[in-house]
């Protein structure tokens, strides 16, 4: 099970009465806060979980006991949307009774219709309309498409003498896939008179071999039949009626430019599973995998994947480079001519913009490799979707999240205001002459409705919007308005107008549309009203050491408010302060109008600049000595509101409790006791036993451990004694022949009886113990204000990276690692450098695929504290995962 799943069904046990806190269920799964938030969020945007409050976010399940039911077929068509309707008749082929119905796929060479074959026999079994042991067989008729009677002789099996060379009979594929599914490709090469065969048996479940007169068989089996030919003149006519559910898979060119990049995309990832090892491709070798003329459809697109996979496998061995590289410069002719295709030219530069980075990373479970939505500017649903991914991914509550949301709805319906006019005639080309009629359709009705006129931009704009719409239908994608309650109290007749125009959207594609689809509608018929132009009094001024790190910073910012309200500037280390300082003069000298300044700095030397800039303003300067994008954010959102200099002050300084920061009190933590469990039948016996050898050989730490004995028989006491024992303490472990369920280690009393085991219950004594130390002697020398929690944290993110990289990693290094995490999280809130690791260039060399690892996890850490952690710290994480030394 995923753990997506398992936080979900953890959560269908809470209601909206009782909802949950992400770091309540991440206690019970044994894993990180950072994680469980993730897939809360995810449950959210799947509409199988709701959230409330701010701080702290409390959630609960929509779907009380709610397990994941998502197909094989529904994970696919995330990847593959334009294959939704395929994957649709599939489904109802497979699903309708009593024994499901035979499917024609057809569709040009390569475009993957045996694996949307496999695809279904996995569907099937999930549905248990197959067994599981049932078979799954293939077979191609045009490899015996010369010999007429091999080839049904192979599908139904061959009675002896029925030919000359048939010297024993044989039985056929009908025979052996019986129970599961026959997949005959290239079906159009089958005899007339083997297509006759087969729909008898189709229609009786009957058939006989090869030369076979009287006896009759039957057999089970589904056909699914493929073929790349026109059906109408290649099969015959009383073959075809009997299969009615005819699938046809669009070619690559027909799936547009995002799934082919998604394909790209898993391809390459495939290959880093087979040479065990990430991969690098340039930006230019994408953009040619996009454009270039793949004749044979996915089934090219892959090999050509494979085989520049393998010629930089091949350069990597023989001249031991550093990495498995891919570049444009490498490719073949005929791959290298997409990046001069000019039809798709520009929407290829506007999937793939010019990159910082001119490589993108693949490894076998994470890609560098991004779609950019900067394409998507008409489509509204993309425009949230990715907004909310943006802010999810940088850690935002639930308000910040709502008012940015908000924003981006009102900038998106306002720039139908500002276009200049709109060109209807183009438009057609775009979207159709159906959707462009529907269009005006809706505007002449809202307009009667509101005895208004509309303008031709806002019919654009309704029209543009309402391709994306049907296309989101067709795909099966939800559409969810997340203004809906407020647009409805706001805007009441324009609300009604649009529930009146959704039932002409309706009729005219015969769809069903949500309400939320009349909240978008709605905000239409106000694009013509003049908008008030918000006046901006603080000016928010971000500086920071490195190369990119402030204008980087300023530049999501920016990006997610849809509006430029942050300003960067970068301070490589090299540079004097002197210098910067001097360009944010210039800049404040030419403003027209002049604002009051915010400035955020990550360093104290820094933090002088606001004393020196005032003496070249008349307004007013403060200064926060500590900067992420979440202060950048808050300080950016806040100024875009129209905020005061005062005002967006203090709701930086206390984000993320930064105002306490430097104020915090001393903590009094009581010490925990950790207890053994020993179990048997009665509670006395050889519990008993087992607890009086445990005692003789273990250090139970004058006293911090003890040893409880219980009697698994009385249920109802088992389940009291351990709530009560988890209250004042922490179970470490259980030894007995029986097992309660609980998520801790178990010993056998055999094991208990081994020396060596016994000496790993010891090991997890004093590796609980030793985090306990820790969290009554550090917790409150920690500036940190959740000191107990940033420790509890980092030994669960300490843990779970030990098992992806080195799972015997003993718990001394488990504690020491966790120890210099926590120090090194705490230094870089407060704005403190870092120690650089030696020998960086070697290290590097040799434990690349850990680093890697390790930074990937270390994203985690980064977002769950608002920091940026330096490489140098992420190689002497890896040092510690691998036991060497840092010298």
């Amino acid at each position: 099970m995923k753990r997506i799943d398992k936080v979900a069904e953890i959560l269908a046990t809470y209601t909206k009465s009782q909802p949950a806190t992400a770091m309540e269920i991440a206690e019970k799964l044994g894993v990180t806060r950072a994680n469980v938030s993730s897939d809360l969020n995810q449950l959210v945007k799947l509409n199988k979980a709701k959230k409330t409050g701010t701080k702290p976010i409390y959630f609960f399940s929509t779907t009380p006991n709610f397990q994941s039911k998502e197909s094989i077929l529904d994970t696919f068509t995330k990847k593959s949307p334009s294959l939704f309707h395929c994957s649709e008749q599939a489904k109802a082929a497979v699903l309708y009774p009593p024994k499901g119905m035979h499917i024609l796929l057809t569709g040009e060479t390569g475009v993957g219709k045996s694996m949307f074959a496999e695809l279904i026999f996995t569907y099937a079994k999930s549905q248990n309309k197959l067994k599981a042991d049932s078979k799954f067989i293939t077979f191609n008729c045009a490899d015996y498409a010369n010999n007429p009677q091999l080839l049904v002789g192979s599908i139904f099996g061959v009675s002896k003498g029925a030919y000359t060379g048939a010297d024993s009979d044989r039985a056929g594929l009908l025979e052996e896939a019986d129970g599961g599914i026959l997949f005959l490709d290239e079906i159009h090469r089958l005899p007339p008179e083997g297509q006759e065969m087969l729909f008898t048996f189709i229609d009786r479940e009957i058939y006989r071999r090869l030369g076979e007169t009287t006896s009759e068989r039957k057999a089970q089996v589904l056909l699914i039949c493929a073929t790349t030919e026109d059906i109408s003149s290649n099969l015959l006519q009383t073959f075809i009626r009997r299969i009615p559910m005819r699938i046809n898979i669009p070619t690559l060119e027909e799936r547009g430019l995002e799934e082919r990049l998604t394909l790209i995309s898993t391809f390459f990832q495939e290959e880093t599973k087979k040479l065990k090892s990430p991969i690098e491709v340039s930006t230019n070798t994408i953009r040619a995998l996009l454009g270039y003329h793949c004749a044979n459809n996915v089934g090219q697109l892959k090999a050509d994947i494979q085989l520049l996979c393998a010629k930089a496998y091949s350069q990597f061995i023989v001249r031991q480079e550093e990495a498995i590289k891919i570049s444009s410069y490498e490719l073949p002719h005929y791959i290298r001519e997409g990046l001069y295709n000019a039809e798709e030219r520009q929407k290829i530069w506007l999937l793939l913009p010019n990159m910082n980075n001119r490589f993108f990373l693949f490894d076998d479970e994470t890609t560098t490799l991004f779609i950019s939505k900067d394409n998507k500017g008409d489509d509204i649903y993309q425009i949230i979707e990715q907004k909310m991914n943006d802010m999810e991914r940088i850690g935002l509550d639930s308000t910040q999240t709502s008012e940015i949301i908000d924003t981006t709805i009102t900038n998106y319906y306002r720039s139908y205001t500002n276009d200049l006019s709109a060109d209807l005639q183009n438009l057609e080309q775009i979207v159709g002459s159906e959707i462009l009629a529907t269009s005006g359709k809706v505007c002449e009705k809202a307009a009667r409705l509101l005895n208004c006129y509309l303008s031709d931009n806002v019919r654009y704009g309704i029209a543009l919007h309402l391709y994306n719409t049907i296309q989101r239908i067709k795909r099966g994608q939800t559409i969810k308005n997340p203004r809906i309650d407020e647009i409805k109290n706001s805007h009441p007749q324009l609300f009604e107008t649009a529930l009146h125009c959704l039932s002409v959207i309706e009729t005219d594609f015969s769809v069903k549309l949500p309400e939320d689809e009349a909240g978008f509608l709605a905000l239409f018929f106000t694009a013509d009203e003049p908008k008030p132009k918000k006046r901006i009094k603080v000016e928010v001024i971000v500086v920071a050491h490195g190369e990119t790190t402030a204008t980087s910073m300023a530049n999501v910012v920016n990006k997610l408010l849809g509006e430029d309200i942050a300003l960067g500037f970068d301070m490589p280390l090299e540079e004097n302060p002197i210098v910067i300082l001097a360009r944010i003069q210039d800049y404040l000298k030419q403003k027209k109008e002049p604002k009051d300044v915010l400035l955020l700095v990550d360093m104290g030397s820094l933090i002088n600049f606001s004393d020196e800039l005032k003496e070249y303003t008349v307004t007013d300067i403060r200064c926060i000595e500590l900067v992420s994008t979440l202060h950048v954010l808050e300080a950016s959102r806040k100024a875009a509101l129209g905020a005061t200099l005062n005002e967006v002050y203090e709701s930086t300084v206390n984000i993320r409790g930064l105002s306490t920061y430097q104020q915090k009190e001393a903590i009094t933590l009581e010490q925990r006791t950790f207890y053994l469990l020993t179990l048997c039948s009665t509670g006395e016996g050889s519990a008993q036993l087992i607890k009086k050898m445990l005692r003789s050989r273990l250090n139970l730490r004058g006293g911090a451990c003890e040893i409880v004995s219980l009697q698994v028989a009385d249920t109802d006491l088992v389940e009291k004694t351990v709530n009560s024992l988890n209250k004042t303490g922490k179970i470490i472990c259980a030894v007995g022949t029986f097992q309660l369920g609980l998520s801790i280690p178990h010993f056998s009393i055999n094991d208990a009886l081994n020396e060596t085991n016994t000496a790993k219950i010891q090991a997890l004594i004093d590796y609980e113990l030793a985090f306990e130390g820790m969290r009554l002697n550090i917790t409150d020398m920690l500036n940190y204000p959740h000191g107990e929690k940033l420790i509890s944290t980092t030994r669960d993110w300490v843990e779970t990276l030990a098992e992806e990289i080195t799972p015997l990693l003993s718990y001394e290094i488990k504690v020491g690692l966790t120890c210099h995490v926590i120090c090194m999280i705490d230094r870089l809130l407060l704005g403190k450098n870092v120690s650089t690791f030696p020998r960086t260039e070697s290290f590097k060399e040799k434990y690349q695929t850990e680093i890697y690892k390790v930074a990937q996890n270390i994203k985690l850490l980064e977002t769950y504290y608002g920091i940026d952690i330096p490489k140098d710290e992420i190689f002497y994480i890896t040092a510690f995962f691998m036991n060497k030394s840092f010298l």
